[in-house]
């Protein structure tokens, strides 16, 4: 497989395609309805989807429902689809136009459990055993979002799995952020993976997969 992707993850032909496509129709659809900042268009395939990947290096069990906060333009609703298909992903916005482009993306690439929900994210009621979210919103606020909906954690003791829990992808100094979510909820774990440990790519040289789990059953 061509390395055109900023991580070393499995993917199958059919994998390898629809991330390429679902990156034309993110650079089309974006003219429209602004998905992604104008600068980083050309950059769609390795600064956005590529980082979306990051989640690809461990995996997500079969069955299990996710939701994206603040999917936008399905980053990364879409590309978890594209890599789980057996799983169940929501995107929410409280932007109608990007909850329309998911479902867009979902239908054109041919990816059934990706679906949308317009709203505040407050006001969701769907449950969800893994929260997902990129540059959204802080730490404290997404696991109170993750909290309000999270089904019963399931006991996994494989490490190359994601346990049940929330999924960040973020950028920059995050110790005061990761210092206001403890004290706020002191039951949970957080685990920091900077990405430069899985990629040489000097871009993600200071982004991180932030990984938070409730320690109550």
């Amino acid at each position: 497989m061509p390395a055109l992707w900023p991580f070393d993850i499995p993917l199958d032909e059919k994998q390898h395609e629809q991330l390429l496509a679902y990156a034309r129709e993110l650079q089309s659809v974006n003219r429209q309805f602004n998905l992604v900042s104008r600068v980083d268009e050309p950059h769609v395939q390795t600064r956005h989807i590529g980082h979306c990947l990051a989640l690809g290096t461990r995996r997500i069990p079969a069955e299990t429902a996710v939701i994206d906060w603040g999917t936008g333009g399905g980053l990364p609703a879409i590309v978890l689809g594209i890599l789980f298909p057996d799983t169940s992903v929501l995107g929410v916005d409280s932007n109608q136009k990007k909850t329309r482009s998911v479902d867009l993306f979902a239908r054109r690439l041919g990816i059934p459990a990706v679906r949308s929900w317009h709203g505040r994210a407050e006001a969701c009621i769907e449950r969800a055993n893994l929260s997902v979210s990129r540059a959204t919103a802080p730490l404290k606020v997404l696991w109170s979002w993750h909290a309000a909906v999270a089904l019963p954690p399931r006991i996994e003791t494989r490490e190359d799995v994601w346990k049940d829990g929330l999924l960040c992808l973020k950028g920059g100094q995050l110790d005061a952020e990761i210092a206001a979510l403890t004290a706020e909820f002191p039951d949970v774990i957080v685990e920091r993976i900077p990405l430069r440990q899985l990629t040489s790519d000097p871009y993600f040289e200071t982004k991180e997969i932030v990984h938070v789990r409730s320690t109550s059953p």
